[in-house]
Order: structure tokens, then sequence, then C-alpha cells
């Protein structure tokens, strides 16, 4: 049988879950910061109004993911701190509608890529003709 647990104003810190099925659990107003999460699976979880800052995520499959409406909450005066991807898969990735001032890609497959329809490398070919650097 399943048990329906609901807990209000508790402290559960350093609490240890091992082997526990909390598939359709809800967390709302809660903090999990420092929490680890590890050998997890969260397909189809519902991510909103959340602080990911300093997180890292690692050994991640993220295939089909959306991330949407990210940085600093809408009229903050703060600028958003950059965030890194190391030894990604990105292929076949859509970014829209982003914000890539000073961004850098740096060691990169860009076989393929483009920027507003245009060919990167292309691009680059341009760029090395106008500068001599052919």
């Amino acid at each position: 049988m399943t048990e329906k647990l609901t807990l209000r104003d508790q402290d559960l810190s350093a609490s240890s879950f091992e082997m526990v099925n909390l598939e359709g659990v809800r967390f709302q107003n809660a903090n999990l910061g420092h929490a680890k999460f590890q050998d997890i699976n969260l397909a189809g979880a519902t991510f909103n109004d959340i602080n990911f800052s300093d997180v890292v995520f690692s050994m991640a499959q993220l295939g089909g993911t959306v991330f949407r409406q990210l940085g600093l909450p809408p009229g903050s005066p703060d600028k958003q701190r950059g965030i890194s991807f190391e030894d990604a898969d990105m292929n076949d990735s859509v970014f829209r509608d982003c914000n890539l001032q000073n961004a850098r890609i740096e060691q990169c497959n860009t076989t393929g890529m483009t920027i507003d329809g245009v060919l990167v490398s292309e691009l680059l070919t341009v760029y090395a003709q106008r500068n001599g650097k052919v």
C-alpha cells in the first residue's frame, strides 16, 4: 500500500532518502540548498521559479530538455553571471532569442553550425580573408 505523506513546516535538514520512490512528489516553497542527487530519474519533471545558481550538473542526459526564461528576474539591475557548458554534446540544439553578449565558443566542433542561417565556417573564412589570416 502506498502511504501518502504531507509534511508542513518541518526541518528535515541532513536527512537521507535511499531506494525511495518519490514519483509525483511536490516540493513547494522548499529549501533544497546543498542537496545532493545521485542516480536520480527526473524525466518529465518540471522546475518553475527555481534558483539554480552555482549548481553543477555532470553525467546528465538532457535530450529534449527546454531551458526557457533563464537569467535574473525581469527588471533586475544586476548582471547575470556566466554559465559554462563543458564536454557537452549539444548537436541539433537551438539558441533562440538569447543574449550571447561576450559569450565565447572555444575548442568546439562547429561543423554545420549556423548563426541566423549563415554557416559559421563561412563566417570564419570571410573573417580570415579580411584579416589576412589565410
